[in-house]
């Protein structure tokens, strides 16, 4: 399967290349462009494609996501960020949530112009036979003329996983396109997925990677350790049809410019814009075993909704459909017009449906309608921003209200000009139909929760010339719901606040570089949301050139966060729980590397989890009974061809 995929992409990107040149909507000069589109009214931001070489391996890893992740030891598997400040507000399929890092979606997606054909082939592997971990990405991009780019991303994981009953298999694909003219902009993602996980619930015993000398004599593999789980999955599937539409309004300016038949060339202005986005999304989760003894071991033989025995094949699916209709004012097209001025009706259609006790599934729907606008700066050199609002007016979101803002200046600091930002937002968010409503094998929950109300305030100063990044936040939420111990959706009746402080530094002295990055949280329950008080992210290197071409990285890695009651893992559910006896942390997860750069090519080799061989003791756990990989060799390779 990954060598098809990625000699189609390659004798593809081969073919074209004798494509006819096309120039980009945002700066003629480059050869490519990229940008990226706000999902509700489909604003343009600018973008940069990530071709970059420090850190290209470590991005690789899911440890790479953030300062601080949690996830189950496997690439491919459930994550979520120590980071509270990171985490995304919980969807309306919340089975989605766990794998946001590996999910494609219109708002994150890098859309392209490019004069000339491009692809890329981007391939990382781990690991023996038995344990293998791969992951082939390809992206096809081709312009046919200058106003329309179409192409396709596709994005395969394989990972067999190092334990028991740890496998994870992901195949997601984009098609988009975009047309971008004077008075027409268009922008179309489509996105098919399909995520299968075992399921292993973790190790029986903890002291196999802590204290393997206590457990046996004799050496063990990790694939021999037991497991609580066995022959059972989750699988995850779903599409996504994303349309974007813009019809522009304006008139022509001439120019000073004169074509070669002498005729004054006209720029076109655009004034306003009337807008359409078209948004469905279609998804189905499923949990099933081949050993419903050993699951039901595993959940203490609990008083279960269905009480007929049967095993666990649990399934749950939803569909959502989303019309926005919007007007929007451009910026620049007059003197006093110095800001984005849009005003947009959203109309929301969703459908669940679980399993009953009867062979008849139980179905929900429901409507909802938001009115917002949006309001930006993108232009100027000294101040920009943004902000955005919407409030539900009808159906079951009926007062819902969202605000964000974020404004960024620039001021003179240490003989450098300095960027300060600083965002916020305000929310009242009625909880989702799943944290309310549930029916499966081993849960089932009715609530009537209240709405959940954040309010967030946050800065962030940069310093280019000292690489240095500072920044704190501080949010208030009122009726928090989490997973309680026994994984049911709880809601804290109280406030919550957290603090957040960031800190970033990057050093360098000829060849040597020290980069370094720090979070300090605090919260005021830890009992209802556990944090680890301080988390780091550490790696040295120094940078080298062979021959003049070919750049060279090599160095280590760590990343490091204090002991704290991390949550645990629900198979059934997919959520992260709440949990008081395990403490997880005050381990350096250290990993070597070498990172190289040889024109359109980037390969790297990391020894992974290094300091397993002489820390003692390897309590090398991400999440409670789940311990990352042991120590492995990783290599991988991006292509990017260009011609």
């Amino acid at each position: 399967m990954l060598k098809k995929i990625a000699i189609f992409f390659f004798l593809t990107g081969q073919l074209i290349a004798s494509g006819q040149e096309v120039a980009t909507p945002v700066d003629t000069t480059q050869t490519i462009n990229y940008w990226q589109i706000t999902e509700r009214t489909g604003e343009i931001i600018p973008g940069k494609p990530d071709t970059a070489l420090t850190e290209y391996y470590h991005r690789t890893n899911v440890e790479g996501h953030s300062v601080a992740m949690a996830y189950l030891g496997n690439l491919g598997l459930p994550a979520e960020s120590r980071i509270f400040f990171e985490r995304p507000d919980r969807s309306h399929f919340m089975f989605d949530d766990p794998f946001y890092i590996y999910a494609q979606a219109p708002g994150k997606f890098n859309f392209s112009n490019t004069k000339t054909p491009h692809s890329n082939i981007s391939y990382q592997r781990a690991g023996s036979r038995q344990n293998m971990e791969e992951r082939l990405q390809a992206l096809l991009s081709i312009n046919f003329g200058k106003k329309l780019n179409v192409g396709a991303n596709v994005d395969y994981l394989y990972a067999r996983g190092f334990y028991s009953s740890q496998s994870s298999k992901h195949l997601e694909w984009v098609f988009f396109g975009n047309y971008l003219s004077d008075r027409h902009q268009m922008h179309l993602f489509i996105n098919p997925s399909d995520y299968t996980n075992a399921e292993n619930g973790g190790i029986t015993d903890d002291r196999y990677i802590s204290h393997p000398d206590y457990i046996t004599s004799n050496a063990i593999r990790s694939q021999d350790i037991e497991t609580h789980l066995d022959r059972t999955w989750s699988k995850l599937k779903g599409n996504r049809i994303y349309l974007n539409y813009h019809y522009n309004l304006g008139f022509e300016r001439n120019t000073e410019q004169v074509s070669e038949e002498g005729d004054t060339i006209k720029d076109f202005i655009p004034v306003s814009a009337i807008i359409y986005t078209f948004d469905y999304k279609n998804k189905k989760k499923r949990f099933y075993t081949q050993d419903s003894l050993n699951l039901d071991n595993f959940y203490n033989n609990r008083d279960n909704f269905f009480k007929n025995g049967r095993a666990a094949n649990d399934s749950t699916s939803y569909w959502m459909l989303s019309n926005t209709l919007a007007l929007s004012m451009r910026e620049g097209f007059s003197s006093w017009a110095k800001f984005d001025l849009t005003a947009f009706i959203t109309q929301d259609f969703r459908s669940y449906t679980m399993m009953d006790t009867i062979p008849i599934q139980h179905e929900a729907n429901q409507r909802s309608t938001y009115v917002g606008g949006e309001l930006s700066k993108r232009k100027g050199k000294i101040l920009r921003y943004d902000a955005k609002g919407s409030l539900g007016v009808l159906g079951d979101n009926l007062g819902d209200m969202e605000l964000s803002g974020h404004i960024q200046t620039r001021i003179p600091i240490l003989k450098d000009t300095a960027f300060v930002d600083v965002w916020g937002h305000i929310k009242n968010l009625s909880p989702t139909y799943y944290e309310n409503h549930y029916r499966s094998k081993y849960f089932e929950w009715e609530n009537n929760f209240s709405k959940v109300k954040k309010v967030y305030l946050g800065g962030e100063l940069t310093v280019p010339h000292t690489k240095t990044k500072v920044g704190l936040g501080v949010e208030n939420v009122t009726n928090y719901i989490y997973f309680d111990p026994a994984a049911y959706p709880k809601q804290h009746s109280g406030n919550i606040q957290v603090l957040a402080l960031r800190a970033e530094q990057n050093l360098h002295y000829k060849a040597f570089h020290w980069n370094n990055q720090a979070v300090f949280q605090q919260t005021s329950d830890k009992s209802t949301l556990p944090l680890p008080d301080l988390s780091l992210y550490s790696t040295m290197f120094i940078e080298f050139k062979v021959s003049k071409v070919l750049t060279v990285q090599m160095g280590a890695n760590v990343h490091y966060w204090t002991k704290y009651y991390a949550p645990a893992y629900e198979p059934a559910t997919q959520m992260f729980r709440l949990q008081h006896e395990t403490l997880v942390g005050n381990y350096p997860l250290i990993s070597g590397f070498l990172n190289c750069h040889l024109k359109q090519t980037r390969f790297f080799l990391e020894y992974y989890n290094a300091g397993a061989a002489y820390i003692n003791p390897p309590e090398y756990f991400s999440v409670p009974h789940y311990p990352v990989n042991p120590t492995i060799l990783k290599l991988g390779l991006s292509v990017d061809f260009i011609n």
